[in-house]
Formats: structure tokens, sequence, C-alpha cells
């Protein structure tokens, strides 16, 4: 039975938060009816609310967990524990809980233990789905928090049985890497569209972190390019139009640290196949969108760009 404890005249589960590195699991079904794995990781009295947003054929605890291995030398990397593949102990996870921050992360659709478009890893009707599954997601969170069942918001509550503490809804802060980290920013995008601003939509986001975040792609053209707009674009839409599920070339080459390639191989739950043609125009499509809608991003929203000169992928 869970302790009840006061708090500014409120009353919260001290059994419902803690800080082990324990994560709670559960599920939703986003919009299309996808089942999208989700995980959390709690602490007493939060002060605040985490949201991780992975990368491309990532997953949550794949970015987000150290992964449980030696490294050797940059060609021999060992496997403590397979069946404990991701650690808590040092990871981002717990760096943010032990700062007071409770820490949320859903595996994306497509990826990781979540269901894919088409019943298809690595594929995605649209790219904004991403935005709107995460949006579906901290609005259940911030229902579970105030006590309600979620059910109202068209998915199930990250953690049904679990009422955190009946108070006012907790800041959010949006933390997105590499593909994550254009989802973030297209979630602000949304938001700034949107005439009921951020209480409004339940989401109450108050910052974001944007780390190497996919704005555009080195290898391609400017987005404003004549290649990009009437080659690239109108080439890769056809292609997806006639090829959807083809997979593209899947390879990627990690030239300053080779040994993170074995942390992806040993992953059992990272898709080994690359992704459809469909996913990969939904891509420069995303780009090219969020270049348009620039203008909606919200002032009155803290955002912090993190990015490496030496990033040979994202810029």
């Amino acid at each position: 039975m869970a302790k009840k404890e006061s708090r500014d005249g409120k009353i919260c589960l001290r059994g419902a938060t803690r800080l082990d590195g324990t994560r709670k699991r559960d599920s939703l079904f986003n919009k299309d009816g996808l089942l999208l794995r989700s995980y959390g990781w709690l602490v007493r009295n939060a002060v605040g609310i985490i949201i991780l947003i992975q990368g491309i054929k990532c997953h949550a605890r794949l970015n987000f967990l150290r992964p449980n291995v030696e490294v050797v030398s940059d060609d021999n990397v060992i496997v403590k524990d397979e069946n404990n593949y991701y650690l808590y102990e040092d990871s981002w996870v717990e760096y943010f809980n032990k700062n007071g921050y409770s820490v949320f992360g859903l595996d994306l659709q497509g990826h990781g233990l979540s269901d894919g478009w088409d019943n298809l890893k690595g594929n995605v009707k649209e790219f904004d789905d991403f935005a709107y599954d995460v949006m579906q997601y901290i609005r259940n969170i911030q229902d579970s928090i105030n006590g309600s069942n979620g059910y109202d918001m068209g998915g199930s509550s990250p953690f049904p049985d679990d009422k955190i503490c009946e108070r006012t809804a907790l800041p959010t802060y949006l933390v997105g890497i590499s593909m994550g980290g254009n989802v973030a920013l297209r979630m602000l995008q949304m938001l700034g569209k949107s005439s009921n601003r951020r209480e409004g939509t339940g989401l109450h986001i108050s910052g974001c972190i944007s780390i190497s975040p996919m704005i555009t792609v080195k290898k391609l053209p400017s987005r404003n390019s004549f290649l990009f707009q009437h080659v690239y674009f109108p080439l890769s839409k056809c292609i997806a139009d006639w090829f959807p599920t083809v997979r593209l070339i899947n390879k990627y080459l990690y030239k300053k640290y080779p040994y993170v390639k074995y942390f992806i191989e040993y992953d059992k739950n990272r898709s080994k196949g690359g992704i459809t043609c469909r996913f990969g125009y939904e891509l420069l499509r995303t780009i090219d969108n969020l270049d348009n809608d620039i203008k909606h991003m919200p002032k009155d929203i803290p955002v912090l760009i993190i990015h490496s000169k030496e990033d040979i992928l994202c810029c």
C-alpha cells in the first residue's frame, strides 16, 4: 500500500514516485491504432517533466540509457549482459532524475518495441505523426499527474494505477536528439499555430533542448536550391509513391568513434534494415516544413540547440 504525504495542501502518493532506476513500462494506442511502448523514471516531488525523443533507427532506451558493454578498443566491444543491455547508472535519465525531474520516453512508431505504419519497422505515413504521438503521450502524462485516467484524450494513461499527485500540471521540457530534435521543433511549430497555446493544448511545454537536430542533411543541396526543390524533392516523392515499402541502403560510418557501431549491432530491439522510401521522402518533407514554418516558433518557449561542428550527417 502506498503511503500518502501532504504537499501544499494536496495529496501525493509516496509509493508512486522514487529514485532507484526502476522504470515504469507501459503503452498507448495512437490516433492510427498503432501500439507505442513508453517508459518512465519517476522521482518524488518532481520539479518538472523531461520528455526524451529518440533519433532515427534508435529507440528511447538505446539513445538515453547507457549500453552495458566494455569498450576494449575501436574494434572490440564486449557485452557484459545481453539480458540487461540498458543501464540506468551514469545515463542521461539518472542525471535528470538526480536533478529532480521525472523522465519519460517513447519508442517512436516504427522504432524499438512500437508498431510501425503498415506493420513495418522503419516506416511512417507522415513525419508529423511522430510529433502528434509525442503530444498525445504528454497529455496522457499530465492527465495521470492530475488524477485523470487519460482516456478522454484518445489513449490509455501511461500509469493508469498511479495517481502521482493531484496538483497543477508540471512544466514539461523536450529533449530530442538528431531526428528527435526535429520532432521537438516541429511540436513547437504546431503549438505556435494553435490558438489555444500551451495550457489549452494540455502540454505545458516550458522549454526545449534540441541536440544535433536534423534541420538539414549535409550531403543534400540547400533546401532553397533549384536542385533540392525541383529534382530531389519531386523525385523522392515519385519514388515514395511508386515503391513506398522498398528499403533504402542502410549504412552509417562511425569514423571518429568506430566502436559505436557495436553498441547498435548488439541491440536486440533495434531494427537492422534500412528505412522505407516513404520514410525517406518524409525526412526531406519535414526539412522543408521546418523551414517554411519557422515563423510559427513560439517566442515564449526557450529553445537550446546543441550541435557539433564535426557532425557529418545533420546540420
